[in-house]
């Protein structure tokens, strides 16, 4: 079942991991299921609004929580997060808001905060059960959040399945046949519009590469499709 997951983390203290993780989930889910802001908020884009409207969308939450997340400010001598315009609190209160599924994510041996730690309008976060991501385990640790994510069992991992070979070739064979009605389709209309064969416009030459092309692009299709849908299962 495809899902759409949102990435909170805090750049100067998680970043890197979270970039891992997130190229990690895309090729799961398809970078369009995964709001990751680097990739996803464009130049002119209101970041707010794409935010809390990415969250509305959202099945599932990762909060990234780093060694810093609750590093003081040295101008209040407060952590960020206690701060209104603070981001980070943004999307977590309104991930918290949507009553989604929320997976906080311990970096490199972050603790997680206590309630009366956090504002009061984010502080429900400090109950939920965390995972960690360490560096000397960042793999494994990787793919429980990833599992977890998905619903399903670390040891079934789903998306490490290559697939029957006779599958690939009959969605590879499938997609090739689509591809080649296409065309043939196309050159029909073409006759029918223009009087004469798709040979006689481009040349003999030019209408076998355009099979051949298509041929190749719909079994490739095909392919993709299959491991996409297997992926997804």
């Amino acid at each position: 079942m495809s899902k759409k997951v949102f990435i909170s983390y805090r750049r100067e203290d998680t970043a890197d991991a979270a970039g891992r993780v997130y190229d990690r989930l895309w090729r799961v889910l398809s970078k369009p299921n995964v709001f990751y802001d680097v990739s996803t908020i464009h130049g002119g884009q209101d970041f707010i609004e794409k935010i809390l409207s990415a969250i509305g969308r959202s099945d599932a939450a990762l909060i990234f929580i780093g060694p810093n997340w609750l590093a003081p400010v040295q101008q209040t001598s407060k952590p960020r997060i206690w701060e209104e315009n603070d981001y980070v609190r943004a999307e977590v209160r309104a991930v918290l808001a949507r009553r989604i599924l929320t997976l906080p994510v311990l970096v490199a041996g972050a603790r997680m905060p206590k309630s009366e730690e956090l504002p009061e309008d984010i502080n429900a976060i400090a109950t939920i059960n965390a995972l960690p991501l360490r560096r000397e385990s960042f793999d494994d640790d990787a793919e429980n959040i990833v599992a977890t994510i998905l619903g399903v069992s670390r040891k079934d991992r789903p998306w490490e399945s290559k697939g029957s070979i006779w599958l690939k070739i009959a969605y590879g064979m499938g997609g090739a046949i689509v591809a080649s009605v296409v065309v043939i389709t196309g050159a029909l209309v073409h006759r029918s519009i223009l009087d004469r064969s798709l040979a006689e416009s481009i040349g003999d030459a030019g209408t076998m590469l355009v099979l051949i092309a298509s041929v190749i692009a719909g079994a490739w299709l095909g392919l993709a499709y299959e491991e996409r849908k297997r992926a997804l299962r």
